[in-house]
């Protein structure tokens, strides 16, 4: 708030109140008016007062005024005003060198003006702008929820916040990552907060932070989740805020928190649509979980798939990092830690999620699976779980082709080809590979005659190209069938 200066008095109080000869009235502002006739009434002082006198006990002599002075300069006086009648009718000089040498702001107050009217002139105008204040106050408030009901509220909040501030304003998901930013060539100062974000979020959903920068002061408040935080809201400034912009900023962020309840709501609605897809195609309901995806809006199984299993320090952050890299994957959350995903073989680069993972939660571990036909899906997804279980915090098993199901390698053209024996060759070659190549062994824990065996793993050996009495051939065959859930 902008309070009254020695210049905006004088102006307004015109002779009645003026700078004595060779002063000019100065800029600074006045925290109030004081009158006393004390030799030294600097007890009485804040610092900031233009203070009024007759100089009814004002020293005679130079070096008296100089002490005088000197004090009123020590207790950081605005200002001055030496009232001209009842004591002396013009200034004394040995205040006037006084002043001019100590730097302290000189004015006079004309007979018959009585000190009242300077005292009720000041509190006028201070009235005056905490009057404006309040309405420029109010207008900030009005913009802000007006921002907040327009079609793009996080956008038009950010700017109107920015403008009304002379600030830069940015929004940030729950992993502390940049949503959005006003002005956008912010960009950069708002990813430097990042790290201020990570760390606030660990003290809670409703701990604020506020640090110096190179360039000024930024503010960080998180949006109020049920839980957790929401997302975040960082403003920059090149001064520290004043408690009026503060509250500027707080009013954002409580909108903006409303606006993430309401989309974390519509969220959940569509989690738990997802959630439902996902485990109708792992109870093996392909079918039913197609025409679910399709009445709920959620994507539809593909035809080809992997499987992502990951465990972090927080389900819905990992969920968001997938979603953002893979919109048509399907998650399913286990549990505030736990979720799976089922991802389309043609994917994007998973370079892409390493990196956005390990900016969200670095200690995340994860397991993508190979390329499987959807039906599928539920083996796979045990082993992925099991294989999670065994992982150290931090790694990451994300190291698969981006390509689609049928990559070009030799692993891939025998896993397509696993996935086109039917169920009875399938165990034929399963028990086959479990007993090492025993005919016996394997056609007794079968049930079939060993000359039936042979002829079903025969046909297995031309369906897959392979030979199967080379070692590392069953070998291979033996992981890759156990990785996809097959034996």
């Amino acid at each position: 708030m902008t309070v009254p200066t020695v210049a905006s008095l004088c102006r307004a109080l015109g002779t009645d109140l003026a700078p004595a000869e060779g002063f000019a009235a100065s800029t600074r502002e006045v925290s109030a008016v004081h009158i006393s006739e004390l030799l030294d009434p600097t007890g009485y002082l804040n610092g900031g007062e233009l203070l009024l006198t007759t100089g009814l006990s004002l020293p005679r002599n130079k070096l008296g005024c100089e002490r005088y002075v000197g004090r009123l300069v020590e207790a950081e006086l605005t200002a001055l005003a030496l009232g001209l009648g009842p004591v002396h009718a013009e200034v004394p000089a040995p205040l006037l060198a006084a002043c001019r040498k100590l730097g302290l702001c000189l004015l006079t107050v004309p007979p018959p003006t009585p000190f009242l009217r300077i005292t009720k002139a000041y509190w006028a105008a201070v009235s005056r702008t905490a009057e404006q204040h309040l309405k420029d106050v109010l207008a900030t408030q009005r913009a802000l929820v007006d921002a907040a009901a327009s079609a793009d509220p996080v956008a038009t909040v950010l700017r109107t916040l920015g403008r009304s501030l002379d600030a830069w304003a940015a929004a940030y998901t729950p992993a502390g990552e940049v949503d959005q930013v006003f002005p956008a060539g912010a960009a950069e100062q708002a990813a430097r907060v990042r790290g201020e974000i990570v760390r606030l979020e660990g003290a809670g959903a409703h701990s604020a932070a506020s640090f110096a920068t190179g360039s000024g002061a930024v503010i960080v408040f998180p949006l109020a989740g049920h839980e957790r935080a929401a997302g975040f809201l960082a403003v920059g400034t090149s001064t520290p805020l004043d408690p009026t912009r503060r509250r500027a900023v707080l009013t954002a962020s409580a909108l903006l928190s409303l606006d993430a309840v309401r989309g974390s709501r519509a969220e959940s609605v569509a989690d738990e649509g997802q959630r439902c897809v996902g485990l109708l195609v792992d109870f093996g309901h392909l079918d039913a979980a197609r025409r679910l995806a399709g009445a709920v809006r959620a994507p539809s199984p593909p035809d080809q798939l992997r499987v992502l299993a990951m465990r972090g320090r927080a389900s819905d952050i990992l969920t968001g990092v997938v979603r953002r890299w893979c919109p048509e994957a399907i998650a399913v959350r286990t549990d505030d830690r736990a979720a799976w995903f089922l991802v389309p073989a043609d994917h994007p680069p998973t370079a892409c999620l390493e990196g956005a993972v390990r900016r969200a939660d670095a200690d995340a571990a994860a397991v993508l699976t190979e390329v499987v036909p959807v039906g599928r899906a539920p083996a796979v997804r045990a082993v992925a779980a099991a294989t999670l279980a065994d992982l150290a915090p931090g790694t990451r098993l994300l190291a698969h082709p981006s390509a689609g199901p049928y990559g070009g390698d030799p692993a891939a053209r025998m896993a397509a080809a696993c996935d086109r024996l039917t169920d009875v060759l399938r165990q034929a070659l399963v028990g086959y590979l479990r007993h090492h190549g025993q005919w016996e062994a394997a056609s007794r824990a079968l049930g079939v005659h060993r000359n039936t065996l042979r002829h079903r793993v025969s046909r297995c050996q031309a369906l897959l190209g392979v030979d199967l009495t080379d070692p590392d051939v069953t070998a291979e065959l033996w992981l890759l069938l156990r990785r996809r859930g097959m034996a």
